[in-house]
């Protein structure tokens, strides 16, 4: 476990107990939207004092109804604390329990709140199937509070077992190994065992009418039933990748890795919950052509689940990390000219964070932020990750090259396996590392404070091979100078960097020349959804708002609830004038509903309604 340094987004006082092992015992109602059941955790008091009674426990809650509390069998009393953004701390009083007892057992009888953050309910028409009800969870950042009492802080780590009920006719599957299943008249119970530690975030579960197909030697797909053959198709092979980490990182310790795609409200790109994996049907492009974002999380099995952040703050070490060694994969896999093209749509994500984020808060585009009172989703943006990737890159050409680094990369891994770690922890190993292997002057020139602390872009660029976005330049130049659009030539990829630079041009795109992109190649209608995302923000950036258009953005933005794309459509709709807004307003009103809670809040925010 890491050194102690207090997480702000936790009200648990960590400095006093950690949870060892959690026990969910836990009843899925669909028609209450709740989950009934308890909680039982394993903890270990850090403060021993003879014949002194021991420190209360505080655990993290957000909407949960607690029935009852009991410490080693025993009622004991307890205290719900006032609510804010940060939901309401738990206190179990252990006053009757002496310092000679280090270990206790807690456990919690409660009950979910129908609009907890963590839940998704979907009724049977929000499926693909149109018969049974749906349920998944989305517990990153804070929010497994919702889910469970708990320390809900990644610095600490837990292992877990479950025992979840459901409809006789419905599948259960978790963040881990199932164990087994009974049936009992309606209902079924599938048994679960996580054993190795994981934080709280990554504590998932789903709850539907779904199927799988295996993939590889470890990995399996699971979705709605409409969709499996289709996301079999997609993410077959799949096993090259956890090779080519393993390879990099050292060994998968997670057993199986199996996907789950999920229905279209899910927010994100994918979710690293171990054992099973969250993605978007919004990769399921026919072509295998977004793969990167499986690679990505397949990179979470070491950097984020394996090594992961002590708190919010230090999100980069997760996340940066990540998209460092999925890009050493992509590579590998495909070649430096990808690799390249990645990078390059990388550092346009980062560009359009940080004009974003410095309008109103500066201080998020720091690699290292200042979290206190703010909630870490309000933070989030492609800093962690492609500032995290850049800094890690500037790195590696100081110390020589990937050769060199991957060395590192391996022991970093290996050294801080199932702990959690602050930035200063990182750096201290780092330098320790290679002033162990003579190169003790390799970082004399980093300016640390620069890189980490300080607000906006970073110092520098690496350097990237661009073979494959000249290619995109030379068509850029055409097509301003008055040829025709060849783009058929184009991978998705190139397409998509093609769009971002034609967005650079200014006002040499004319909406005659956007219009004849689109008669040319129907890119309104493109199966891609990067594609398609890339395609309507360079329409409505230059100032292309029309039928053809706004059509094909509100249907995109309303199939599918993905934040990377729905958030900056929304908010470049709303800014493209009166009618624009009014269209972006209406749209969100009547499609809010739909949208998981994070992604409802965050929209919100964006058009100022909250």
């Amino acid at each position: 476990m890491a050194s102690f340094e207090r997480d702000v987004s936790s009200f648990a006082n960590v400095e006093d107990w950690i949870t060892n092992s959690l026990h969910l015992d836990l009843h899925v109602d669909f028609e209450q939207k709740q989950l009934t059941g308890s909680v039982t955790l394993q903890m270990h008091c850090l403060r021993t004092q003879p014949n002194v009674s021991l420190p209360n426990v505080i655990l993290d809650t957000r909407s949960l109804s607690v029935s009852s509390a009991l410490v080693d069998g025993q009622p004991c009393s307890w205290e719900m604390g006032n609510e804010n953004f940060l939901g309401s701390p738990l206190t179990i009083h252990t006053s009757a329990i002496t310092q000679e007892k280090e270990d206790i057992e807690v456990k919690i009888v409660y009950s979910t709140d129908p609009g907890a953050s963590a839940l998704q309910w979907l009724s049977p028409m929000q499926t693909a199937g149109k018969v049974h009800p749906y349920l998944f969870t989305q517990c990153q950042a804070i929010h497994a509070r919702s889910l469970v009492p708990c320390q809900d802080t990644p610095f600490i780590k837990i292992v877990y077992t479950a025992a979840i009920t459901v409809p006789h006719n419905l599948v259960a599957l978790m963040s881990a190994i199932g164990t087994g299943s009974s049936t009992k008249e309606n209902t079924k119970t599938y048994t679960f065992k996580q054993p190795v530690k994981i934080p709280s975030y990554l504590l998932a579960l789903v709850v539907g009418d779904l199927h799988s197909k295996e993939i590889g030697p470890r990995s399996a797909v699971w979705s709605e039933r409409a969709v499996i053959e289709q996301a079999a198709h997609e993410f077959d092979g799949i096993e090259q990748f956890i090779k080519a980490g393993e390879d990099l990182c050292g060994p998968y310790v997670w057993g199986r890795l199996d996907l789950l795609v999920l229905p279209p409200s899910f927010p994100y790109g994918g979710m690293e919950n171990p054992c099973l994996t969250f993605v978007t049907p919004t990769l399921l492009a026919g072509d295998r052509s977004l793969v990167n974002v499986v690679i990505h999380e397949i990179a979470h099995s070491w950097s984020g689940n394996l090594v992961t952040t002590a708190s919010w703050a230090h999100f980069w070490l997760n996340e940066g990390f990540t998209v460092f060694v999925e890009r050493k994969i992509v590579e590998r896999a495909f070649g430096a000219g990808v690799k390249g093209l990645h990078a390059a749509e990388g550092r346009c994500a980062l560009n359009a964070s940080i004009a974003f984020l410095s309008k109103d808060h500066p201080s998020y585009t720091a690699l290292v932020p200042d979290l206190n009172g703010v909630d870490p989703d309000d933070a989030f943006s492609s800093v962690p990750y492609e500032k995290g990737y850049t800094f890690l890159s500037y790195l590696q050409e100081l110390a020589g090259g990937p050769d060199v680094f991957n060395r590192y990369l391996a022991a970093h891994f290996a050294h801080f396996a199932h702990k959690s770690i602050t930035t200063a922890q990182w750096k201290e190993f780092m330098l320790q590392y290679f002033a162990e292997h003579n190169k003790e002057t390799v970082f004399d020139s980093v300016d640390w404070d620069a890189w980490l602390y300080a607000p906006g872009p970073p110092p520098q660029f690496p350097s990237e091979d661009e073979s494959l976005l000249a290619a995109c330049d030379v068509v850029v130049k055409d097509v301003l100078a008055g040829s025709a659009p060849l783009l058929d030539h184009f991978t998705a990829g190139q397409k998509v960097a093609f769009f971002k630079k034609l967005a650079d041009a200014g006002d040499a795109v004319t909406t005659t020349l956007l219009a004849n992109l689109n008669r040319t190649h129907s890119l309104g209608a493109a199966s891609n959804a990067e594609v398609l995302f890339a395609w309507l923000s360079l329409c409505l950036q230059r100032g292309w708002v029309c039928e053809e258009v706004t059509a094909p953005l509100v249907q995109f933005v309303t199939s599918q609830g993905r934040m990377k794309f729905v958030r900056p459509l929304y908010r470049l709709l709303a800014a493209s004038g009166e009618k624009g807004r009014a269209l972006a307003l209406a749209t969100f009103q009547e499609q809010k509903g739909s949208y998981h809670n994070i992604a409802a809040t965050m929209i919100s925010k964006d058009l100022g309604l909250k």
